[in-house]
């Protein structure tokens, strides 16, 4: 089994089992972080902007039986999914048809979910769409951040995909369609989406959920006079604080560092 592996920095570790279990030809990536490691295990690999006609020709002279996808960026044309005999399979870290699109975790988080899970569905032209392979739930748990959960995700995806695509490649899976009328999408997330105003902060429940699931980015900040100049500062999970210039630290130590640190955070509602 021939595969070719369209791939990002958060799911470096899908390249073991690949590698281990099947004949891993090229990875395609659009990180630097993974071509790195793509380099470090000697294993064929290309960075791409876009996926254009010259591309495809290179990677269909490959003769690869099957395209992995997971957190690659780039939705894959027909004329791409054409080439594999056994079509190509996204893992997507939701509970699909439950937020399509590029941030699922950080959707969840956001809104307070209390479960969340990994998606394997055979790709088809529209995004998050194609029928489900396997699905898997996971609970979230309190306090539970993206970037501690988002790589959980593709952990327990990584240890489970050797077995899905064996059993998919034998068609011991039967394919289920999506109902996609009860489909949602989610947005990509821009800098300011993590501003928050201190004189019109949300309530604290909707902040804490805020900074989880920003985390790492685009983060939650703020722009707040602290002693002679206003300065940004940033808000990590846990109970980190980070000032513009100086090294993270606790809340507590903020409020003793700082004479209005915790004029700040009451009026954040974070204290």
């Amino acid at each position: 089994m021939k595969i070719i592996f369209f791939g990002g920095r958060h799911v470096k570790n899908f390249i073991f089992p690949l590698k281990d279990n099947f004949d891993l030809d090229l990875i395609v990536t659009t990180d630097q972080e993974m071509a790195n490691e793509a380099a470090a295990e000697k294993i064929p690999f290309t960075k791409v902007l876009e996926i254009n006609d010259k591309f495809i020709k290179e990677v269909e002279k490959l003769g690869a039986d099957l395209g992995v996808v997971a957190d690659f960026g780039i939705i894959l044309p027909k004329k791409l999914l054409e080439i594999f005999p056994y079509g190509v399979i996204n893992i997507h870290p939701s509970l699909l048809p439950k937020y399509r699109g590029s941030t699922p975790v950080q959707s969840a988080l956001l809104n307070g979910d209390t479960k969340s899970g990994i998606t394997i569905i055979k790709v088809d032209e529209k995004m998050d769409h194609g029928p489900i392979i396997y699905q898997e739930e996971f609970d979230i748990k309190p306090g539970e951040f993206t970037q501690r959960f988002l790589p959980y995700l593709f952990r327990k995806a990584a240890e489970i995909l050797p077995e899905v695509i064996s059993d998919y490649v034998d068609s011991d899976y039967e394919l289920a369609p999506q109902d996609h009328e009860n489909a949602s999408y989610t947005k990509i997330l821009k800098r300011d989406d993590g501003y928050v105003n201190a004189e019109s902060a949300p309530d604290r429940d909707t902040i804490i959920k805020m900074i989880n699931a920003y985390s790492p980015w685009p983060g939650v900040w703020t722009k707040y006079k602290l002693t002679d100049r206003e300065v940004i500062i940033k808000f990590h999970p846990n109970g980190v604080i980070h000032v513009e210039g100086k090294k993270p630290m606790l809340f507590k130590d903020f409020v003793n560092g700082y004479e209005n640190g915790a004029e700040l955070l009451k009026k954040l509602n974070l204290m």
